[in-house]
């Protein structure tokens, strides 16, 4: 979203700021610039907004923020309309159908316009921020939108259907398959769950998104119906996403306008009609809202907001914070118990709803650069401390991976329901109040999230990329613990306050490799970490891996994860080798006290044998029988696999196995005469317990 300083100056008193400044003041305040330009005698603010931030999304946001930053204070000019004729009711008639779908809806009339260019200081404005100018009505309605955060839509009056001498408007649900054309020539095919503005006749615009041809402003246009409403914005978000429609006027409504500010654009639209386009407002306005919207009251403790924040008193100045919470339109409402302070939390702020919301504010308008880097409880609970061998395995890991070609990703803990379920067989935990329908259920595996990431990559036209994440899943309900707390949480009860069951996972995929690359990449991290692996076909293989190109993880006969080819169902973009480690289960066998040896005093003896073994039986189970050969425990340094062929020589459904064996007794120097009939022993062992005999 693009702010013009200018017009800000004329808003709220910034006397000696630089653009520099205030950009560096809002981003510190939470409300990120992107980037600060010139156009003509004025400078623009390029703004990241979030999106529980609806309010900031106009420049009478923007300006309440820099009057709190400041302490300053806002001029906010309440539009004065000049009312002529008969009444608004004489000519028109409203039936909101879908009340809870459009909780405000109100209208204007102007008669008598001229359609014609906009005046050049308007052009300008609308130019500077990005938005191309087009007739003096429609221009208007964007800048009041820019200006105040409130959509507006004009209709020709004309084109409206009439009965009994009066133009009929109904808000209703549109019927199933229903048509209309919008402004941007596309026929739209709508269902019963789209809202629409309609006359009797025919749907006129959908609502919140966009209006429709058939009643556009034009040329000829000379009788102006002014709409201004509040609709329920997950309506309109889940009817903007289903048409791929997004709008300045969608975006915000998604996002929650503020319903008492709705007469307020009204009239401020409807008054520079009449100054710049010329015709008369006709008396009264309509205004349908059966149940208003109430700001909330909420209390905020001067001790809660001490004990998050670890501010001085000196910080926490209550006078400070209440100037703060008034130019930011949040009034103080008297006191409450325990010398908790009463905000009114104005409407146009819906993403305040509780204390801690409040606390928040507080501490981002106080800077949280002043926050000192301490932990905020004062007092330590027994028993209770960082866990810094989990920190210190999560460092190595990273540094590891990330020196074998991964790059770590950082993804939302949150995602879609349907792609979850194509990664795991866990029910996800629903969010009450989803930012959409790709974001309403907290992940239960790491992996969609990286598949998203590789995908996007490769539309980049980046090769073979390979991504690693360390993060938590949540694994349905904790039944042991109990829905989140905001009083009274200290050290010794957050472990009771979980409402999900966690688990701290490490998953990773590396697109386009070989099965063996990323084998060998995890058998380097666990022998980095001094931790004995064995990596076997999977007993039972994650339901996101192929069934018969998997493995598990073992370490120390413990099943720590598993990795292999992400299965044929889920790989949309070719051969994806993945794995997923429980760190939790991973970190019982780190960073163990390492036992020093004594450099042998003795030399060894090497051996190798070349073994015809059924082709079915793994090169594990062949090293896990000569371990476990107890005459030859005492003098086993180590055994490895170092070659395997089939072929030529080889009978069909076996294979030549060649193992190299190290053998030292600490006592003493071994001889041929002792070695070789252990030897011998171990191949008849090997012979009747596995099938295996000595190649020729």
């Amino acid at each position: 979203m693009y702010v013009s300083i200018q017009t800000l100056h004329s808003l709220v008193d910034l006397t000696g700021a630089s653009p520099d400044e205030l950009a560096r003041k809002l981003t510190f305040a939470g409300l990120e610039i992107e980037s600060v330009q010139s156009f003509e005698d004025d400078t623009i603010l390029e703004l990241k907004v979030t999106p529980n931030r609806p309010d900031a999304l106009s420049h009478f946001g923007v300006a309440r923020e820099l009057a709190a930053i400041y302490l300053s204070r806002t001029t906010f000019l309440a539009p004065s309309v000049k009312e002529l004729g008969a009444s608004i009711h004489d000519l028109i008639q409203v039936h909101v159908q879908a009340k809870e779908a459009c909780p405000r809806y109100a209208l204007r009339i102007i008669e008598g316009v001229q359609i014609a260019e906009s005046p050049e200081w308007l052009q300008k404005k609308l130019l500077a921020i990005n938005i191309k100018p087009i007739n003096n009505v429609v221009d208007i309605t964007n800048w009041v939108l820019m200006e105040r955060g409130q959509p507006l839509h004009a209709f020709d009056l004309d084109i409206l259907s009439k009965a009994k001498g009066r133009f009929g408007v109904k808000v209703r649900f549109a019927e199933e398959g229903e048509k209309l054309v919008t402004l941007d020539g596309k026929e739209r095919i709508l269902t019963s769950t789209d809202l629409v503005i309609a006359d009797d006749e025919q749907a006129l615009a959908i609502a919140g998104v966009m209006g429709g041809k058939n009643s556009e402003v034009t040329n000829t246009t000379q009788n102006i119906l002014l709409e201004s409403a509040y609709f329920e914005p997950s309506g309109v978000r889940k009817t903007a996403k289903r048409l791929q429609m997004s709008t300045d006027s969608s975006y915000r409504f998604e996002r929650g306008c503020d319903p008492n500010g709705v007469i307020g654009a009204l009239d401020r639209a409807a008054s520079l009609i009449e100054e710049i386009a010329g015709g008369r407002i006709r008396r009264e306005v309509v205004d349908i809202y059966a149940n208003p919207i109430q700001p909330l009251e909420i209390s905020l403790r001067p001790a809660r907001l001490a004990a998050l924040s670890g501010l001085s008193e000196s910080q926490m100045d209550p006078v400070q914070i209440r100037a703060r919470f008034l130019a930011l339109g949040i009034e103080t409402a008297g006191r409450a118990a325990h010398d908790a302070l009463k905000f009114r939390v104005p409407t146009f702020r819906p993403d305040i709803t509780s204390e801690i919301d409040l606390i928040e504010e507080a501490m981002r308008l106080i800077g949280f650069d002043a926050i000192p880097s301490e932990l905020t409880f004062k007092k330590q609970a027994e028993g209770v401390s960082i866990d810094k061998s989990l920190d210190k395995l999560e460092r190595h890991i990273k540094t590891h991976l990330a020196n074998s070609g991964f790059f770590e990703a950082v993804n939302y803990a949150f995602s879609s329901p349907s792609e979850l379920a194509r990664f795991s067989n866990v029910e996800a935990l629903k969010l009450k109040n989803p930012l959409g329908e790709e974001l309403s259920a907290m992940r239960t595996n790491l992996l969609p999230g990286l598949m998203q990431n590789v995908g996007y990559n490769l539309r980049q036209q980046a090769q073979r990329p390979a991504f690693f994440e360390i993060g938590c899943v949540f694994l349905g309900l904790n039944k042991a613990g109990a829905q989140p707390q905001t009083d009274g949480l200290t050290l010794d009860n957050m472990s009771a306050d979980s409402y999900a069951t966690e688990k701290l996972m490490l998953a990773g995929v590396m697109q386009g490799a070989d099965f063996y690359v990323l084998k060998g990449i995890l058998e380097g991290l666990l022998e980095s970490l001094k931790l004995k692996a064995e990596f076997i076909p999977a007993q039972a293989p994650a339901s996101y891996l192929h069934p018969a190109q998997s493995a598990d993880i073992l370490v120390g006969d413990k099943l720590v994860g598993q990795m292999g080819y992400l299965h044929p169902d889920l790989s949309d973009h070719g051969q994806s080798p993945v794995f997923e480690i429980d760190l939790e289960a991973l970190k019982a066998h780190c960073f163990q006290v390492i036992q020093a040896k004594v450099l042998p005093k003795f030399p060894g003896i090497g051996r190798d044998l070349a073994l015809i073994l059924d082709e079915k039986i793994l090169a594990g189970e062949l090293l896990s029988a000569i371990r476990k050969f107890e005459p030859l425990a005492l003098i086993l340094e180590d055994a490895r696999i170092f070659d395997v062929y089939q072929g030529k020589g080889i009978e069909a459904g076996k294979k030549s196995v060649a193992v190299s064996l190290s053998l030292r007794d600490v006592e003493r120097t071994l001889t041929e005469s002792e070695v070789q009939p252990l030897i011998e022993k171990l191949t008849k062992e090997l012979e009747k317990s596995l099938g295996a005999t000595l190649r020729a």
